[in-house]
This record gives C-alpha cells, sequence and structure tokens, in this order.
C-alpha cells in the first residue's frame, strides 16, 4: 500500500503562497482580518458599542460591523481616518520591505 505524506497546514500554506495570485488574495485577505480585529479591540478598549463609533464617525452601525468581520467594501483611507479620530486614535500606514500587510 502507497503511503501518504500529510503535510501541516504551515507547509500547504508556504506551498500555496508560491502561486502569485493566490499570494496577493491571501495577504489582502490577512490584511482585513488583521484590521477587523484591530478595530473591534479598539472599539472594546475604549468602551464603545459599534452604534456608538458609528454615530461618532458618521457611518452606519452595519458598515461597522462589516468592517468588524473583515467583509467591509469601499474602505478608504478617508473613512479609516474619521474612524480612528472617533475612537482617539492615530492611523499609521508603512511600507516593509517583507511582503504582505500588516496591521498594528
Amino acid at each position: 500500500m502507497k503511503k501518504v505524506k500529510l503535510h501541516t497546514f504551515e507547509e500547504h500554506l508556504k506551498e500555496m503562497l508560491k502561486d502569485k495570485d493566490f499570494k496577493e488574495g491571501y495577504y489582502i485577505e490577512l490584511a482585513k482580518v488583521n484590521f477587523a480585529h484591530r478595530l473591534a479591540e479598539i472599539r472594546r478598549e475604549k468602551k464603545m458599542s459599534q452604534i456608538q463609533l458609528a454615530k461618532k464617525a458618521r457611518v452606519s452601525q452595519q458598515f461597522i460591523s462589516q468592517l468588524e468581520s473583515a467583509d467591509g467594501k469601499n474602505l478608504t483611507l478617508e473613512t479609516i481616518s474619521k474612524i480612528a479620530n472617533s475612537l482617539g486614535v492615530g492611523v499609521k500606514i508603512t511600507f516593509d520591505k517583507k511582503k504582505g500587510i500588516r496591521v498594528t
């Protein structure tokens, strides 16, 4: 019987990231997820509800919900800035030598 080699997720991902289109999509989705987690984390630290943040940023609660579930569409730097200002935080965008997108 032929042995089947099992791969770890990390091994599989490393292999998949060799594909240019997959890699581009992967890092975009990773950035969305990182942004979503960080946004929700800051909002909770500030003890704000999604509704409170939405009113302060002049966007809908549904939009905040979409952003926090990494499903946000039409997100602009202007909107990010409005949301950050509403949370009392700044926005920092960096271009790293490493490929990929990070949110901190």
